[in-house]
């Protein structure tokens, strides 16, 4: 039986792919929001599985273990196998560089869908049609404008010439002009 199903579920998967593999923002959202959420987890699980090794450094699977055979260099960079942070280290030496992607994906995921539409509409120039949700509107009644405050001219002072003070001085009434004392 279930060697007839399987190239059913084979052809299944082929369309299913091959759907997902198509530049539809809907589909690029869903294919993005899946593998973040993938590598989220999975790095989540390393550093979970380095705070394990802490405390049982002894259990490092035989699997980790063959796999660091074949990077020495990576050996020398550890600390010794049996050290109780050598799984710590080992998970932030995965994880750490993990984390840029892991940011880059979360970024394109924000874009993708209709901000990506619009960004492509954008950079070749189509023009595009932005539909605005209308707010209610609320009446405000506004205070009728106050009045600037008077500012009152201040006098400019002009150097005066000689003849002028002689003219201001000749036309004045004699009665309000000082004089001074002759002979001292």
């Amino acid at each position: 039986m279930s060697e007839q199903l399987i190239p059913w579920a084979a052809w299944a998967g082929l369309v299913l792919l091959a759907i997902l593999c198509l530049p539809i923002g809907g589909c690029q959202r869903f294919v993005l929001s899946v593998s973040v959420w993938v590598l989220r987890l999975a790095l989540l699980a390393v550093l979970a599985g380095g705070a394990y090794l802490y405390f049982r450094p002894g259990e490092v699977p035989d699997r980790v273990s063959n796999v660091l055979n074949d990077f020495p260099g990576l050996l020398s960079v550890l600390p010794d196998r049996a050290a109780p942070y050598f799984g710590l280290c080992l998970a932030c030496l995965i994880v750490a560089p993990l984390i840029p992607v892991l940011a880059a994906l979360d970024v394109t995921r924000a874009l993708a869908g209709r901000r990506l539409n619009r960004l492509c509409a954008i950079a070749d120039g189509r023009p595009q049609v932005v539909a605005v949700e209308s707010a209610p509107r609320t009446v405000v009644e506004t205070a009728p404008p106050i009045a600037p405050p008077v500012v009152e001219a201040t006098p400019v002072m002009r150097p005066i010439g000689r003849r002028t003070a002689s003219t201001a001085f000749a036309s004045a009434p004699r009665s309000h002009i000082p004089v001074a004392p002759v002979g001292h």
